[in-house]
């Protein structure tokens, strides 16, 4: 557990140092990012998972905006637990909560929301939580940006705790 935080902590140097002087605020600009995800479930029946997701983000403070998230994701089941070489369990979050901005680049979120089971006859919903971090690589010659982003998700019932690691690419709207 410990050499995931070392990272996080990490984070605002690496953002400082690649932080291109000038230009707007991502902090006041209404964005929408959307990439690739790899989830690294901790205890649970899953070996990994990888999806996408989108994020929409509405700035209504100086450091912070709401944001509103929708993924599907994929889990590969450990053969252990389904009793089959391999297997897949699609799931759909959907989250809402606060990106707050700590310097122009590097920001801080947590988000709560509903997990979606695609794997039984009757979905069934799961309670989630994720508390993360992040920076942003300007791109040259444009207001888009890369948004690397680390975080920690729970969802209930079947407890499945897992890292997950976002590389998107944000729009400026």
């Amino acid at each position: 557990m410990k050499r995931i935080f070392l990272p996080l902590l990490l984070i605002p140097l690496i953002a400082n140092s690649v932080y291109a002087q000038g230009g707007s605020s991502p902090a006041n600009s209404t964005a929408l990012s959307i990439g690739a995800e790899l989830n690294i479930p901790q205890r649970s029946g899953y070996t990994i998972g990888y999806g996408a997701s989108a994020k929409f983000e509405l700035p209504f403070a100086n450091t912070l905006s709401f944001t509103a998230t929708a993924g599907i994701h994929q889990y590969h089941l450990k053969t252990l637990f389904s009793g089959k070489s391999g297997g897949n369990d699609t799931f759909v979050p959907l989250k809402a909560g606060i990106k707050y901005y700590i310097d122009p680049r590097f920001y801080a979120e947590g988000e709560l929301g509903t997990v979606i089971d695609r794997n039984r006859d009757n979905d069934q919903n799961r309670f989630t939580y994720s508390l993360g971090t992040g920076f942003l690589l300007p791109l040259r010659n444009t207001s888009n940006m890369i948004d690397l982003g680390l975080r920690y998700e729970e969802w209930s019932k079947n407890g499945i705790q897992q890292f997950g690691i976002r590389v998107a690419y944000r729009f400026g709207l």
